[in-house]
């Protein structure tokens, strides 16, 4: 073997070894749809957006989906969701908690605060009226 073929043997190892970190970093993040999410830091779940009330999670709705799609929660505990549409490019016309029997109309351009108390551990969906986006509360 030539020290030229040994080098670039090196170099595609290192190249596919970046590339299997990279993967392994990315995956945790794609949901169902292949979409890439972030998940809210369970430290840091409290966010005020310009509009939304203290104390409350800042929920962006896109054409891409409710950012953050994952949010961490305590069972017992009261949680305030401050849901903002900035427009109406998308089917987010309202948000459903089916498992809590909760549905509210978020109107484009307006802050809609959403109040939970999760009373049991385990994941709780929410969702658009369409059932197109989707997003799930991580209750603890």
């Amino acid at each position: 073997m030539h020290a030229s073929n040994i080098k670039l043997q090196a170099l595609y190892l290192v190249i596919g070894a970046l590339g299997c970190l990279l993967v392994w970093k990315m995956a945790p993040l794609l949901n169902k749809s292949g979409f890439l999410t972030r998940v809210a830091p369970a430290g840091e779940n409290v966010k005020q957006g310009p509009h939304a009330p203290p104390g409350s999670v800042l929920v962006n709705v896109s054409m891409v989906g409710f950012d953050p799609a994952s949010i961490p929660a305590q069972a017992g505990q009261p949680l305030k969701l401050a849901f903002f549409r900035p427009n109406a490019a998308n089917c987010a016309r309202e948000v459903v908690f089916p498992g809590l029997g909760i549905r509210k109309e978020l109107p484009p351009g307006r802050i809609t605060v959403v109040d939970i108390t999760p009373s049991k551990s385990g994941p709780l969906g929410f969702e658009c009226g369409m059932k197109m986006l989707k997003g799930q509360l991580i209750v603890r």
